[in-house]
């Protein structure tokens, strides 16, 4: 099984995010190479391999301590991929229907510059992602009262 160097929860989100898109991606593949049963043989098991090492970080997640505000937004992110549909909801229906969730969300990715939501990233066209998310400049933290003292 794979480990992550440190055991926080921030460094565990790197290496499940690295470990989703490699899974996400093999996902694409398979569906487009139907052709050589050779090859998507191997990769189903790449695919069943990556699997199983999702599953172990993201059992290595739930009982990592969270002690930054960056431990709590990777815990979210796991979260949001898998104890709730949040994602694809928000992809079927569009930002626009979760106008509170959107606020937070963008308001969270804010307060850890460089923070990505890999689970919402993975679900949203890149314009639904900007919409939920924002930019460093929308001020989101603020309107809600992150940081304030």
């Amino acid at each position: 099984m794979a480990k992550a160097e440190e055991s926080s929860i921030s460094a565990l989100h790197q290496l499940w995010a690295r470990l989703e898109n490699e899974q996400h991606q093999l996902a694409i593949t398979i569906q487009q190479a139907r052709v050589d049963m050779a090859s998507v043989e191997s990769m189903r098991q790449r695919q069943a391999w990556l699997l199983l090492e999702i599953s172990a970080v993201v059992a290595e997640i739930r009982e990592a301590p969270a002690t930054t505000l960056e431990d709590y937004l990777a815990l979210l992110d796991v979260a949001i991929e898998h104890e709730v549909d949040l994602a694809s909801d928000i992809a079927f229906y569009g930002p626009k229907d979760f106008p509170m969730i959107t606020r937070l969300l963008g308001a969270l990715a804010e307060s850890v510059p460089g923070f990505e939501f890999n689970s919402l990233r993975r679900w949203l066209s890149p314009g639904q992602y900007e919409e939920v998310v924002g930019d460093a400049h929308t001020g989101a933290a603020e309107l809600i009262g992150f940081g304030a003292r």
